[in-house]
Formats: C-alpha cells, structure tokens, sequence
C-alpha cells in the first residue's frame, strides 16, 4: 500500500464583501491587527457565515502584480483550517506583498488569525 505524504486540507467556503459600506462599517468597528505584510480588520457579524473583503491597492502596482496578491490571499484563506464562522474579515496587503510566495502569505494570515482569535486551534 502506497502511503502518500499529502496533507489534507480543509477547504473552508466563505461569502464576500461588495458594497463599500460593508467595508466602512469593519473599518469603523473592527479590531485592527497587523504585520509586514497584511493589516486584518475582523468584526462579529452574528452570523453563520465567514465574509471576507480584499483590498489591494495602486501602491502595490500594476493590475498584474495587484489581481497577483489578490490569488495569494484568497488562496492562503481558503487553505486555513477553521475560521470561526459569524465574523467579517477584511485584508488590506501592504507594499512588500508584492514579492510574497504562498506559504509566506498563509504563515503571515494565519499568525493574524491566531491574534484575532477567530482561528481554530
């Protein structure tokens, strides 16, 4: 029998945030958390759902390198095992996530998580 050395991952389904004022209301009310790479605003919304909003702006470069950091992000969440369901999330990459790879992405987001606490142990 062949033993594979794959990990399974969980692969977590989650809404999004649209509409300019679903993102002004977690920026207003929200828990700001941060590092080198990313700034995490999370915000109970008393749900049984996981919202999450990407902003990735011009600073970060051209339409390339941006919807690039956009693939990172959305791909390091998917692959996280276990947010806690009933919060809006909304990541704001920095300038040195252009360079970013994705395990660095997922390592960088899941410490934010863990320091929100809406991470699953």
């Amino acid at each position: 029998m062949v033993q594979s050395n794959l990990r399974p991952y969980i692969v977590m389904k989650y809404e999004k945030l649209k509409k300019g004022w679903q993102f002004e209301k977690v920026y207003k009310e929200g828990y700001k958390y941060f590092d080198d790479l990313f700034v995490l605003y999370v915000l109970s919304n008393n749900t049984r759902e996981v919202r999450i909003g990407l902003t990735v702006t011009k600073k970060i470069g051209k339409s390339v390198q941006r919807n690039r950091v956009k693939r990172l992000i959305r791909e390091a969440l998917r692959l996280s095992k276990g947010i806690l369901p009933g919060n809006d999330i909304v990541v704001i990459a920095r300038k040195p996530s252009v360079d970013l790879k994705c395990p660095q992405a997922k390592n960088s987001l899941n410490n934010l998580l863990r320091r929100a606490r809406i991470l699953e142990s």
